[in-house]
């Protein structure tokens, strides 16, 4: 069996990706020790690590493999989600449409608008059929990818 670094499934010995979340295995064959935590040396004079700065509203992905925390900001009038690479958010997974959803911003607050996806697009784990405005901490469902969203 091998342990998902991602998500911490047990698979069987052989799978190159977890069948939970799909991130990629490691290899069995190839015996790593791991090593323990790196201490980074302080700069003298630099200031130490605070609370993120704020940098507006913005999509972060909460689960899916390898791409945990990253960060989409919703800059645009429309921000597109998707599978296509010419999207705002490009989300590389079949389970994701071509053209899935688009972040709209409006006088309301930011609203959610399904493209026709095939999968469906979730509000809170909770299927959306009409635009639906989000709220800070929001968790957006596209495919397999959840993403939180940032007010």
């Amino acid at each position: 069996m091998v342990t998902c670094p991602a998500c911490g499934a047990q698979r069987p010995d052989g799978d190159r990706f977890c069948g939970v979340c799909g991130g990629s295995l490691p290899d069995p064959a190839m015996q790593t020790q791991a090593t323990g935590p790196i201490e980074a040396p302080m700069e003298l004079g630099a200031t130490p690590p605070g609370p993120v700065p704020r940098l507006g509203p913005a999509l972060a992905v909460r689960l899916q493999g390898g791409r945990t925390g990253e960060f989409f900001p919703l800059a645009k009038p429309v921000t597109t989600i998707g599978r296509s690479p010419e999207c705002d958010i490009f989300l590389d997974d079949i389970t994701v449409s071509r053209a899935h959803a688009e972040v709209r911003e409006e006088p309301a607050g930011f609203v959610l608008v399904d493209d026709g996806s095939t999968n469906g697009t979730y509000v809170n784990r909770r299927v959306i059929e009409t635009p639906e405005i989000l709220a800070d901490g929001d968790e957006v469902q596209v495919g397999k990818f959840r993403l939180v969203f940032i007010a």
